[in-house]
Formats: structure tokens, sequence, C-alpha cells
């Protein structure tokens, strides 16, 4: 293309002197501008070249940006990949051999403190079998070995006898399809007698029945929190020989053993001083009311007389939603304190499970 330019200016100059000389200037300094821009783009091109096999890194990657400057900061140091804790979610399968795998330890196999940046709140000791038709509303000890359930849903409603050895049950009795079965506990009367205390969720009726045979022995009525009047949970509280029940809310209620009158409630209040409702399934643990919270796989428990939570336990990776959805499986929702052991299950659940608290 320079050839027929260079001809055409030639012949421009002879026909047109003035013009001819105006173009060839023009031209002329166009190839130096672009002589010049090449000159200096090899010039900075060998420079860079050079530059990065000096420190020994890939200046083409170095231009990408701040992704890779920060890799290249970072290079030659391990990921560091954190380890699974017990009472912290994850999808990490546990292990029922009796020590847990979900669990942060530090060398040696010690569970790691405050510098290892969290403390593990359980260990699993078992899972046991659980009749996964159970809606499982109320679980308790006796001290006569035995495990006592009740279930809900009308015309389901059920309570039962369980062995504590084989988790088998033993005895049950439905609750008639006219009411929809809630908390129960275990309990000794002022005579002595072994008794079962069961309550329901809108009848504002509860029950006595014998524990060896599960025979109705009578019935009573309540009030809760106005206008629902429900029941939800229902423990006892040996030392002050009264029941502590919930209906959902944020009140916890104190019966009296033997009258079954109120005797006061409490405001439930997270340990960040929030009120927390919900308050589902309840049992006595070292002095606390522990509670399910209905719809979350955590379990506060509760100082009776402050009712400030001083525990505050997740167990969403006991058994995973995800896992518990695909399996038919419903929520967290039964407590019972076995002594040397707390036996946790929920609605539908086809297990239970021992565990051991551990703050």
């Amino acid at each position: 293309t320079i050839g027929p330019q260079w001809k055409n200016m030639v012949f421009l100059s002879a026909v047109a002197p003035d013009q001819g000389r105006e173009r060839l200037r023009k031209f002329r300094l166009v190839c130096f501008v672009c002589a010049a821009f090449s000159l200096i783009a090899a010039a900075v091109t060998a420079f860079v070249v050079l530059k990065g096999k000096d420190q020994g890194t890939n200046p083409m990657a170095l231009s990408k940006g701040s992704d890779n400057e920060k890799n290249a900061d970072n290079a030659g140091e391990e990921e560091e990949i954190p380890l699974p804790m017990i009472g912290q979610s994850n999808d990490v399968p546990l292990d029922f051999s009796g020590k847990g795998t979900n669990e942060a330890e530090g060398e040696g196999g010690e569970p790691e403190g405050e510098a290892g940046g969290s403390t593990k709140q359980y260990e699993v000791l078992d899972m046991v079998g659980h009749d996964k038709t159970s809606f499982t509303q109320g679980l308790s000890y006796g001290s006569d070995g035995f495990l006592y359930e009740t279930t809900g849903l009308n015309g389901k409603s059920k309570i039962r006898r369980i062995n504590p050895t084989t988790f088998e049950v033993e005895l049950s009795r439905d609750i008639s399809s006219q009411y929809f079965g809630e908390g129960s506990t275990f309990y000794t009367d002022k005579d002595g007698n072994d008794r079962i205390i069961h309550i329901t969720w809108k009848s504002q009726t509860g029950f006595i029945y014998d524990p060896t045979t599960l025979e109705q022995l009578s019935l009573f009525t309540y009030t809760t929190t106005t206008p629902k009047n429900q029941g939800w949970g229902i423990t006892y509280d040996d030392n002050n020989q009264e029941f502590i029940v919930s209906d959902g809310s944020q009140y916890l209620y104190f019966w009296d053993r033997d009258t079954l009158a109120e005797k006061r409630r409490i405001t439930v209040t997270r340990s960040d001083g929030t009120e927390q409702d919900e308050l589902n399934e309840l049992e006595m643990i070292d002095g606390l009311v522990c509670c399910n919270i209905w719809y979350s796989d955590e379990i506060i428990c509760v100082n009776p007389q402050t009712g400030i939570s001083e525990k505050e336990i997740d167990f969403s990776d006991l058994w995973s939603k995800e896992e518990r959805e695909s399996a038919g499986a419903d929520v967290l929702n039964g407590i019972a304190n076995g002594g040397d052991h707390i036996l946790l299950t929920g609605k539908l659940w086809d297990r239970m499970y021992k565990i051991k608290l551990l703050v």
C-alpha cells in the first residue's frame, strides 16, 4: 500500500506542486508517530517481562486485579478448614459409638476452648429407636425406670409406656378423639403414689393416670393465657412440689402439685434480653427448666425464679433439617432427663438420641 501512495504523491507533486508537498508532509508525520508508538510499546513489554522473571511471578496474571494480588500474598500458606463441632450447624454425619464426631478438637484430641473459637455444647452417647408414627408432645422418665410418652393430633393422641432398655412400646392407650394430646410428666403425689399428669392443646382439660396401667384416674380443667388458654408442655419440679406449664406464649406457669392452682408465672427472656415465646415441651434439668422452642432446633434452659435463659443449646446438627424432611420427620420436640443422659426426640422421628450436656 505504501508503493502506490508514493506514486500518487509524485504524480500530484508534478501536476500540483503545492498540494503534493502538503500531502507528503502529513504522510511523513503519520509514519513518524506510528513508528514512535511501536518502539515505546516494544520497550514497555520487554521491561515488564524482564521484571516478572526477576520476581518469579506471572505479569499477565497480576494484571487481572486484586483477586490475584490476594492469591499472591497468600501463596505458600495452607488454607485453614474449620473442624465440625457438636452443637453447631453442619452436615457432617455423627458417629454413635459414644464419642460423637461433631466436635472441635485441638492436638491430642482435647476439645478446643475459647482460643479455638468455640466450645462443644453436647456429646452424642447413643441413638435408639422410636416409633415414627408418634407425634411426640410429652416425654419423661419415671422413678420406676420406664419412659413415658404422650402424642398429639385429634384421633391419634396416645399415652405410652416404653421399655428403657429396648425402647419398645410396652403399653399404649388411646386418648379420646375429641382431645389433641400435649405434654405430660411423671410425678409422685402427696400420698406417695406414682402418677402421670397430661394436658391437652385447646380443650383446657387435663388428666391424671396410673403409670402401671395407664388408666385414667381423674380429669381437671385449667386456664393459661387468655383468650386462647392452650396447653403445650408440662414438667415437674420435685424440690418445690410444683408443675411448670407452657402454652406457646412467653410465659411459664407454676401450678401447685396438690390443688393444680396457679401459684405464679414468669416471662422467659433470652440471654440477650429479648422475650422468647413458642415454648413447647419442658424438662427440669439441674434446677433449670429446659424448653423446646417450636420450629427451632434450639433448647433453652431457664432459671425458674428469674425467667432468664442460662443455657442456649443449638441441636441443628443432631439430625439435620434436610435429612428429617426427606424422612418425613417433623420438628425437634421431646426432652427426658435420664440422670446419666438426656433423651431427645421429635415429632414423627424414627429415632431418639442419648446425649450428655457439656454446658
